[in-house]
């Protein structure tokens, strides 16, 4: 009878961690939409962060691995555009934020993989001296460096709580509650 009760555990282990498996695995494909993104934002103290998290389609115009010269130059080119947060976003002038650091993760798939999904993740981070005057955020240069994005579900937290917005390329200028 051990065998029996071993083999019928092991059959349900594995029918529930594939049950499991195919639900996060549809979940994570059903949240990936070409054209919209998310962006978080936090304003802690003087620190301001953003990070976004993108398919790459929205940034490159492909999810696969670069196949040619021209896709491997996008990637290149992309990623320094990312790097460029001055380039992507405005502050509130008063508020006077510099950009401290930057940093991008592209997770795209390797070659021959035959994926067909792949995410892009930027992080930026400013210093405010007047935190208090940051009254929003625009991400116009954003749309306009990556226009295959038409989206950006927006979280963001201070000190006054979390809000959610939506902006698009002809509304990019997130309020920030002051």
């Amino acid at each position: 009878m051990r065998r029996v009760d071993t083999l019928i555990l092991a059959v349900l282990f594995a029918t529930t961690y594939a049950l499991a498996t195919r639900t996060e695995a549809q979940d994570k494909h059903q949240a990936h939409r070409h054209g919209a993104a998310s962006l978080q934002v936090s304003l802690e103290g003087k620190a301001l962060h953003v990070a976004l998290d993108s398919p790459a389609d929205n940034l490159l115009g492909f999810e696969h691995a670069p196949r040619s010269e021209a896709q491997k130059k996008t990637v290149a080119r992309a990623d320094e555009q990312l790097k460029q947060p001055l380039q992507l976003f405005t502050t509130t002038p008063g508020a006077e934020c510099r950009s401290q650091s930057a940093r991008v993760d592209m997770k795209l798939p390797t070659a021959g993989s035959g994926e067909t999904h792949s995410e892009i993740e930027a992080e930026w981070r400013w210093e405010c001296k007047q935190p208090n005057a940051l009254t929003h955020i625009d991400a116009g240069g954003l749309f306009k460096t990556f226009p295959r994005l038409k989206q950006l579900k927006v979280e963001i937290v201070t000190r006054q709580g979390q809000m959610t917005s939506t902006l698009k390329p002809g509304a990019a200028r997130l309020k920030i509650a002051s």
